[in-house]
């Protein structure tokens, strides 16, 4: 069996300013952010993993260094996957959340994502993106089949691979589960790498961390 562990990255000046936080921008972890990250990391520092893989982005690399940093074990280096980089979100990408409110997609955007108009803005299909992460956990699977993998990556891509992997389809995956706090673990488990049951969602969330 493989257990999963999934990390959403730390609090980070975007998230605190409430504006989109896909795959075109990113801003330094806050403080919070950074404690947070430690503290997943303290949580972390008796476990070994067969692989610790992170999203190319720097505030994931970030949040997997301060992880890393607080283990007592001896760890694998850290693996970049190209593919675990957030969901592309093109014109809205890095501009407040309060600003696109009124906007004719904003509710496919929340509930029908294989409605959404994502060639309008720019913007990266949910479909396209849940096909890359999903190839990602593929390979880690098929390297570690028996084990524990830690991913660290973003919010909108994690919740699309652990609703989906947990049964909800993909148009409504965003209404079976809720996003993924900053910082927050979740551990899903795979005997052969299709189906998967569920550890535990957001069972560690560091107190001193907000998620928006």
């Amino acid at each position: 069996m493989t257990k999963f562990y999934f990390v959403r990255h730390g609090q980070t000046e975007t998230n605190l300013a409430r504006r989109f936080n896909g795959g075109r921008t990113d801003t330094s972890l806050t403080p919070s952010g950074r404690a947070g990250a430690m503290a997943v990391g303290q949580s972390f520092e008796t476990t070994g993993f067969a692989g610790i893989y992170a999203s190319p982005m720097p505030r994931a690399q970030t949040t997997a260094k301060l992880i890393v940093a607080q283990s007592k074990v001896a760890q694998p280096a850290i693996i970049t996957e190209e593919d675990l980089r957030e969901v592309d979100l093109g014109q809205w990408d890095g501009r407040p959340l309060a600003k696109f409110q009124d906007d004719p997609q904003i509710d496919n955007y929340y509930h029908n994502l294989l409605a959404f108009d994502y060639k309008r803005i720019g913007a990266e299909s949910f479909e396209h993106a849940l096909t890359r992460g999903r190839s990602v956990i593929t390979r880690i699977y098929d390297q570690h089949p028996d084990g524990k993998a830690l991913v660290v990556a973003h919010s909108l891509l994690g919740m699309l691979l652990l609703s989906t992997y947990l049964g909800a389809d993909l148009n409504n995956a965003r209404d079976k589960m809720a996003m993924p706090p900053n910082n927050s673990i979740s551990e899903i488990d795979t005997d052969d790498g299709e189906q998967f049951t569920c550890g535990t969602l957001w069972g560690f969330v560091p107190s001193d961390t907000s998620s928006k």
